[in-house]
């Protein structure tokens, strides 16, 4: 993948074909997103459409038999050639795994009808599927979808963001460093600020073909869009076809959690600023510093809240990177 350079997009970001956004419901079983691209449109019973079902057989099987659940293929030749892949969330079983992907190829055709390019995410898997390859876990474009929850937090902002921010940039961390799926979970204690929503939860995954710094520099780049989408928003996400996350005051993921970080110390004298706290040099994973210098107890403290929202700023100066992205729908 590119290189990431500070106040610059990286060039996955730069191509991408749309940013879009979305409120989240409360969370339901069937819920799905659709992003639906804008390469062109096939026609019924078309090579191209019965390259989409061929594909709809076999990546459903893949993902699920994959010790990854990941699955990546392409059918046909130019100009009707289909890129397709799966991914499920990594604490997914076989058979749901399978059953969503298969939803998923069924889902995209009806609410991107008849779209050469189209994508649907779900709570456990996605589903996407091209004339552009995008098979390549470094090139091409990668959209996102940003949703999030309608309810604002009744915690202080300022401290149930920069916790937010810490645990992200942690279970990133713990999801690029995985060799076997690419995937993190994480719980941040908050009950020193917050005794009614006492945890914080998130997951972070990457196709699990990246290289543990292109999955870091993606993962980073995509939490740096939170300050401002999800500030202060109780649960938010953000879904792209290389890399997503997802962040609750409940728990919804199986299992138990990959990583645990400490509730903050409340009330305490401030300790000495850390060393450094931007994104790290070319090649590293962007804000990964902040979370080895501020996992304990100066979390919350002011300096370090502020340190945080610079490093965001840092990364992206102004908004005009954001509506480049957003101008390309």
């Amino acid at each position: 993948m590119a290189s990431h350079h500070r106040g610059r997009i990286p060039s996955y970001l730069a191509t991408a074909a749309a940013l879009l956004l979305a409120f989240l419901l409360p969370p339901l079983a069937a819920s799905q997103w659709p992003n639906c691209g804008n390469k062109g449109n096939f026609t019924t019973n078309s090579p191209y459409q019965a390259n989409i079902r061929a594909l709809s057989t076999t990546l459903p099987k893949n993902a699920s038999s994959s010790r990854t659940l990941f699955a990546a293929d392409s059918v046909g030749t130019v100009p009707d050639i289909v890129y397709a892949l799966a991914l499920c969330r990594g604490d997914a079983n076989a058979s749901a795994c399978g059953n969503c992907v298969s939803n998923g190829f069924n889902d995209a055709q009806k609410l991107c009808p008849y779209g050469k390019d189209a994508a649907v995410y779900y709570d456990l898997c996605y589903v996407g599927f091209s004339n552009q390859n995008i098979l390549s876990a470094t090139g091409g474009g990668n959209s996102v979808l940003i949703l999030m929850s309608d309810n604002n937090v009744t915690a202080p902002v300022e401290a149930f963001d920069a916790a937010v921010g810490v645990l992200m940039n942690a279970t990133a961390d713990y999801a690029a460093a995985n060799n076997s799926r690419r995937f993190g979970t994480g719980v941040g204690g908050f009950e020193t600020v917050d005794k009614r929503n006492p945890k914080i939860y998130g997951v972070a995954q990457c196709r699990p073909d990246m290289a543990p710094g292109d999955c870091r520099s993606c993962l980073g780049s995509i939490i740096a869009m939170r300050s401002q989408y999800l500030i202060g928003r109780q649960g938010g996400r953000i879904l792209g076809l290389r890399c997503n996350y997802r962040y609750e005051q409940y728990s919804f993921f199986t299992g138990p959690s990959m990583l645990q970080l400490p509730a903050p110390t409340v009330g305490v004298a401030p300790a000495p600023a850390p060393a450094s706290v931007g994104p790290p040099p070319v090649g590293g994973g962007e804000l990964g510093e902040i979370t080895s210098s501020c996992l304990h107890d100066s979390v919350f403290r002011p300096e370090v809240i502020s340190q945080l929202r610079e490093g965001w700023r840092s990364f992206f100066p102004d908004r005009s990177s954001l509506f480049y992205l957003h101008e390309k729908v």
